[in-house]
């Protein structure tokens, strides 16, 4: 895959077509990042609806805070863990912490 990242978990590997360094804002990488676990899942034969991203707006009506939040529910355990350490972009500002083991939040540096 062209501009792929290699996110390397505890328990094997798992290969995303995102690139962080391309995307300057939180919400154009959490989009992409949400296309590219769309793509992934569809393509390992995972349920749909599994992965889904929300705004800032819907996390904070949740109680969590303005943030861009992507989950990806079914994929392999705890891909987000290992993978929070490789989507970010730190010289455009933000970067992604896990807040369970499948999703993943974009946060101002």
């Amino acid at each position: 895959m062209a501009n792929a990242k290699m996110i390397t978990e505890e328990f094997g590997n798992i290969q995303i077509d995102f690139d962080p360094s391309k995307y300057k804002t939180k919400a154009a990488a959490a989009k992409a990042l949400y296309a590219a676990l769309v793509k992934l899942n569809k393509e390992s034969g995972g349920p749909a609806g599994e992965v889904f991203i929300k705004n800032p707006e819907q996390r904070e009506a949740q109680g969590y805070g303005r943030v861009w939040h992507v989950s990806w529910e079914s994929g392999p355990y705890q891909w987000a863990i290992g993978t929070a350490f490789e989507v970010c972009n730190y010289e455009a500002g933000w970067y992604t912490e896990p807040y369970y083991g499948f999703d993943l939040s974009f946060y101002d540096c």
